[in-house]
């Protein structure tokens, strides 16, 4: 009977002890499971923050990237304002060199206005005369200054490119003739009255006016009627001195 009860008892024992152990096996996958379910949370939260972390390093190498290059800016600006400063600084000096020869620019032309063919005298002097006005105002700045001079030279250049007609009143033996002018760009200045009575040259050598001879006077109305429109173009001939130029 004892042995009957011990041999029952063990495999009851055994059984208990299987439980247990399945139990504990259980639990432990359970908590396996949790570990590795952590572990691809912990996994995930590592990868996002390895993104974000090179999201941040490429922001801070294109903030550095950024800042170079406004250093340079920086220092560029810098030395544009040092080299502004400089020229500002040297604005007098170039103003006091740059007067004198504005005025000598304006001296000159007036002295070539004095020598050159008598035409148009009012305008060019009052041209001459604006000059003087505008380099003695302090109104005017230095820049136009020079623009007005740099003009009126171009007037005068242009005289000397175009053939010009136009009326003007001269006093001949007395008396007020109302005569046509004609320049030959600056070959020659000569007029003629409408009835061709009276015709006359500048001469630069005696600097008078010398009557034109027969022979040029039916050129000299042609160029006239040509300048203003009254005929077709055609070739000019001007009686004209030999010019020496010394």
């Amino acid at each position: 009977m004892a042995a009957t009860v011990v041999g029952l008892s063990l495999p009851a024992l055994a059984q208990g002890q299987v439980g247990r152990m399945i139990n504990t096996g259980e639990e432990a996958t359970r908590r396996a499971e949790q570990t590795q379910i952590r572990i691809n949370q912990l996994d995930d939260e590592r990868s996002d923050m390895v993104a974000e972390f090179r999201t941040l390093l490429q922001r801070k190498q294109a903030a550095e990237l950024y800042a170079r290059q406004q250093e340079k800016v920086v220092e560029s600006q810098r030395r544009e304002l040092e080299s502004l400063t400089d020229q500002l600084g040297r604005v007098d000096e170039i103003t006091a060199q740059t007067v004198p020869m504005l005025q000598d620019m304006i001296s000159d032309l007036e002295t070539f206005i004095a020598a050159d063919l008598p035409f148009k005298l009012e305008d060019r002097t009052q041209r001459i005369e604006t000059l003087k006005t505008a380099m003695a105002s302090a109104d005017v700045p230095i820049v136009e200054q020079y623009r007005l001079i740099i003009e009126a030279y171009k007037a005068e250049m242009e005289y000397g490119r175009t053939v010009q007609t136009w009326p003007e009143t001269i006093q001949i033996d007395g008396n007020d003739v109302t005569v046509d002018m004609f320049l030959y760009g600056r070959v020659a200045l000569v007029y003629m009255s409408p009835d061709r009575r009276y015709a006359a040259r500048y001469d630069r050598a005696t600097r008078e006016w010398v009557p034109v001879e027969n022979r040029f006077k039916e050129d000299v109305s042609k160029a006239i009627r040509i300048a203003k429109g009254t005929t077709t173009p055609g070739v000019l001939y001007a009686p004209a001195t030999k010019l020496s130029v010394q």
